[in-house]
């Protein structure tokens, strides 16, 4: 089951869940607080989700969902006309947005990257497939035509690459520096510099 499907306490049990994740983690998370807070019986909650695992990744599943949705409300036609970094860059900024919009939502994601390590996280990033964006791989391909990689680097080898830097970029920034998007910034710049071409 997922949040895309219409249920009753639905908008309670996501929000209730985001904030009890966001708290206790994965592996302390409570669904009896979570179901307390959302107003929901376990006969309700068992009919749509087998268990917490079940919950979690469609939790992660609709944030995913929102934040597309977003992005694709906010960017235009006119972004995706700049280079690919600019692209990039874009698409940083407008995620930061988001997340400025969803504060809960930007505390769970937090929570699900402090979970990194664990088990769930594992179930998380292989379920989603964050190293195989196809929308990113697309928009790679799209400038790896307009010949703005350097030229000698394989396509497959470039979005292999970007994918996989993008979907593990908390494992690569400076857990001292808080700031995410400047950190972000200093990625887009990193590969700018090591895969553009310049020429």
């Amino acid at each position: 089951m997922s949040f895309a499907n219409d249920f009753e306490h639905k908008n309670a049990l996501f929000q209730s869940a985001l904030r009890e994740f966001e708290n206790a983690g994965y592996e302390a998370a409570s669904i009896n607080k979570i179901l307390l807070r959302a107003g929901m019986s376990k006969g309700q909650f068992y009919y749509h989700f087998q268990n917490k695992e079940a919950l979690y990744l469609a939790l992660l599943e609709n944030v995913i969902d929102l934040k597309k949705s977003f992005l694709a409300k906010e960017m235009s036609q006119f972004d995706f006309e700049k280079d690919i970094f600019s692209i990039f860059h874009t698409q940083v900024k407008h995620g930061f947005n988001f997340l400025t919009k969803y504060p809960e939502i930007n505390a769970f994601i937090n929570s699900f990257l402090r979970d990194k390590g664990t088990a769930i996280y594992s179930t998380a990033m292989s379920r989603f497939n964050f190293d195989n964006d196809v929308a990113m791989y697309g928009l790679i391909e799209a400038a790896y035509r307009r010949g703005e990689f350097k030229s000698g680097l394989p396509l497959t080898f470039v979005q292999k690459t970007v994918a996989y830097l993008f979907s593990h970029y908390a494992e690569l920034i400076d857990p001292k520096n808080e700031d995410m998007e400047e950190n972000l910034s200093y990625l887009i710049e990193f590969l700018r510099s090591g895969l553009a071409n310049l020429g």
